[in-house]
């Protein structure tokens, strides 16, 4: 079974950051993100990643991942890597200002791009984080092996850019069994 090609690519990314880091165990309770992006744990989870970007997973990066950037910046692709240039002016790149149905837009154009399939959002909807008013909104999705993943995104802007936190998980068994816990935890997102 080939896995997504997204997630191959986050993964590695973050692991290359992870050997510098050593992919600490995160315990309940609050916990930096990156050196302003706070966040309350409800579980454990593995931590891989630096400052950038990183990658919190349970039982695997393909059976579930929290997926947190700090700061997107103006200009940045949405899950960072590249940024928009003028021989490369189109796809998904941030910029400030975004109203919430071209955030919740962008980040599922980013998605497809990095490889997922049959991506549907849904539910978007008005959030705080503590005095920074963002959105939440779910998504639907599919690996290119034709695995079925569901997501819960919450983003805000903040002074530098933009905040971006993403759940995602198999459909079947790992995201309804983690969702609430999550859910929870993308509420309790603040900038410091």
């Amino acid at each position: 079974m080939k896995p997504f090609r997204w997630l191959v690519l986050i993964f590695l990314a973050v692991v290359l950051g992870a050997c510098a880091s050593g992919g600490p165990l995160v315990t309940q309770g609050r916990t930096t993100a990156g050196s302003h992006l706070t966040i309350d744990a409800g579980m454990e989870w593995t931590r891989m990643g630096g400052l950038r970007e990183q990658l919190w997973t349970i039982d695997g990066p393909l059976l579930n991942t929290l997926y947190l950037i700090p700061t997107v910046r103006d200009g940045d692709f949405v899950f960072l890597g590249r940024r928009q240039t003028k021989r490369r002016p189109d796809g998904a790149f941030y910029h400030r200002g975004m109203r919430p149905d071209e955030l919740r837009d962008l980040i599922a154009d980013g998605m497809r791009a990095a490889g997922a399939v049959n991506v549907t959002t849904s539910d978007l909807r008005p959030a705080t984080f503590g005095n920074r008013e963002g959105l939440r909104f779910d998504m639907t999705l599919d690996s290119d092996s034709g695995l079925k993943y569901r997501a819960m995104v919450a983003a805000f802007e903040h002074e530098k850019g933009l905040a971006l936190a993403m759940f995602y998980a198999p459909a079947e068994y790992y995201y309804p069994r983690d969702a609430a816990k999550v859910s929870l935890m993308l509420d309790s997102l603040r900038w410091k």
